[in-house]
């Protein structure tokens, strides 16, 4: 056989197989896992606790607010319980004795918690004490301590607004009184393993960021208003990594941030303020990084 016919069979054995149909399945496995911020504490309306009451989705552009797929907020629980604080409660409070440079007989202050651990009242009891030129009244007033829980998959920043100021009695009538004279300083717990009333958590937690704009060693109330911040309040968490460092619960990978509020300004509480309460929202908000 020439190389001619050669060729010419090779050519038709070619066209055969290029004709020949082939079976073929195809399977295109696909996960996607987005950014997830959980929040927890007590419910909506400062009832319940624990509860998750944010599920929060790192899905819009940075520097916006997450999408949260449960209506409704969280609410703060006392720090070290899981008490909600409900905007009313005055349970919500760590006091002490209200003397400070007593001399010779000491002020024994006895809290009898009759308007709630820390809350000075009636139903407490002072003994005698000695006075000087430094002794003074400035524990009228007592820090609100209050906490909220946060578990991630991813880093994130929080946000923090101060609004609806309210004031009775003297604080009313003085309008130089106001979210100026309320400082909060924040911080976070972390990385081992704590309990909170019967629900243990932490231990499979990691410091998911530092604080910004000052807050963890202490803010005025007015620097988070819209009008000195800006439309999304201030800055109040950097965040760098998730909360999770570990596999654990959910639990377990929640860290706990800490907020502390006193009245009074930098110098404190001064009998010269009067009497009265005052109030006011500070709301927190997840963010994209």
């Amino acid at each position: 056989m020439s190389f001619k016919k050669l060729a010419l069979a090779g050519g038709v054995a070619a066209s055969l197989m290029a004709g020949t149909a082939y079976a073929s399945v195809i399977d295109r496995p696909f996960f996607q896992v987005l950014g997830v911020v959980v929040v927890w504490g007590a419910d909506d309306s400062a009832t319940t606790a624990p509860v998750v009451s944010d599920f929060v989705l790192l899905t819009p552009a940075s520097g916006s607010a997450g999408a949260d797929l449960i209506a409704g907020n969280v609410n703060t629980v006392i720090t070290g319980s899981l008490t909600p604080v409900d905007g009313a409660s005055t349970a919500s409070v760590a006091g002490g004795n209200p003397i400070t440079g007593a001399t010779g007989a000491s002020a024994t202050y006895t809290d009898t918690a009759g308007a709630g651990a820390g809350v000075l009242d009636a139903t407490d009891t002072l003994s005698a004490f000695g006075i000087d030129g430094s002794t003074d009244v400035t524990g009228l007033t007592a820090s609100h301590t209050s906490s909220f829980f946060v578990a991630s998959n991813a880093a994130f920043d929080i946000y923090a607004v101060a609004d609806n100021l309210t004031k009775t009695g003297d604080f009313s009538a003085d309008a130089t009184v106001g979210l100026d004279d309320i400082s909060l300083s924040m911080s976070l717990q972390a990385g081992s393993a704590q309990t909170v009333g019967s629900l243990s958590y932490g231990v499979d937690s990691q410091v998911p960021g530092t604080f910004d704009n000052g807050l963890d060693t202490g803010a005025t109330l007015d620097l988070l208003t819209t009008a000195s911040a800006g439309p999304n309040g201030l800055k109040v968490f950097d965040g760098t990594v998730r909360t999770a460092a570990s596999v654990g619960s959910l639990a377990d990978q929640s860290v706990r941030f800490d907020n502390v509020y006193d009245f009074g300004g930098a110098a404190g509480y001064d009998l010269s303020m009067g009497s009265g309460t005052i109030s006011a929202d500070v709301t927190y908000t997840i963010f994209v990084p």
